[in-house]
């Protein structure tokens, strides 16, 4: 499938409600599981869209009771590339993750890993039958995760 317009993928991002995901642990952390929940989507300036996010979560491990979760996310245009900022201490004081570009093999990739503390982060993104595709993996010493991200 040809990897979406930066307009394109704009545009999916500005109409996206809601959001699924699967989280799976190779190190037996405990957060394999999956999720859903719903998106609340604000454009606070020109560029700038900014994702509200809550749901549930549902770990795979037995006995476990659903978790309840918030994400607040912005999403920047910057050219040809989408900056993505993690909100979790406000929008005055964003952790900036990366910013996703088309890659040479024509996937939206991170440009440079995002790198916390000795957990490496990388992320590619694609569009299929209007839904936004987000797979996340994450690697390090304690940490072999990844979370695949289903918005539409």
């Amino acid at each position: 499938m040809p990897a979406p317009s930066p307009h394109e993928l704009w545009r999916s991002l500005r109409n996206v409600h809601s959001l699924s995901f699967e989280a799976r642990s190779e190190t037996g952390t405990g957060w394999s599981g999956s999720g859903t929940g719903t998106v609340i989507v604000t454009e606070p300036s020109t560029g700038v869209l900014v994702f509200t996010e809550s749901g549930e979560w549902q770990p795979n491990a037995p006995g476990r009771n659903p978790i309840r979760f918030t994400n607040v996310f912005r999403w920047s245009a910057m050219g040809d590339a989408i900056r993505l900022e993690h909100l979790r201490f406000g929008p005055e004081r964003p952790v900036y993750l990366f910013d996703l570009a088309l890659s040479e093999n024509g996937e939206w990739r991170e440009v440079s890993p995002h790198q916390c503390n000795e957990d490496c982060y990388t992320a590619k993104l694609a569009l299929d039958s209007g839904r936004l595709l987000v797979n996340w993996k994450i690697q390090g010493p304690q940490m072999q995760e990844s979370i695949a991200y289903t918005y539409w």
